[in-house]
């Protein structure tokens, strides 16, 4: 569950969703997927994104142009094992595991 976020430096406390970054990453096969959350606030999406490693570590990187935004985004995230299969987004875990058999 996120509590904080994922921003090292600030740990701003989630008391609910208004404004930032959720992303969901999806880790496994078959019977052992894993999904986690991380959660950047919005002053912190403001500055930077979240960077996915090949390895499939989840960091933080500054943007190019430090854009502004008041914007809430949320995105599933599939690591490499996982990025042969397609999904539309708004599907749940479910509904993932059921499309792979």
């Amino acid at each position: 569950m996120i509590d904080r976020c994922f921003n090292p430096v600030c740990k701003r406390k989630l008391h609910y969703l208004q404004d930032g970054r959720v992303v969901r990453v999806i880790r496994g096969e078959d019977d052992n997927v894993s999904v986690e959350h991380y959660w950047l606030c919005g002053p912190c999406y403001a500055t930077y994104d979240f960077e996915f490693s090949p390895g499939g570590s989840v960091t933080i990187k500054a943007k190019a142009g430090g854009e502004q935004t008041s914007e809430f985004n949320f995105s599933d995230v599939l690591l490499p094992e996982q990025r042969s299969t397609k999904r539309t987004p708004g599907t749940n875990r479910e509904s993932y595991r059921g499309n792979r058999t």
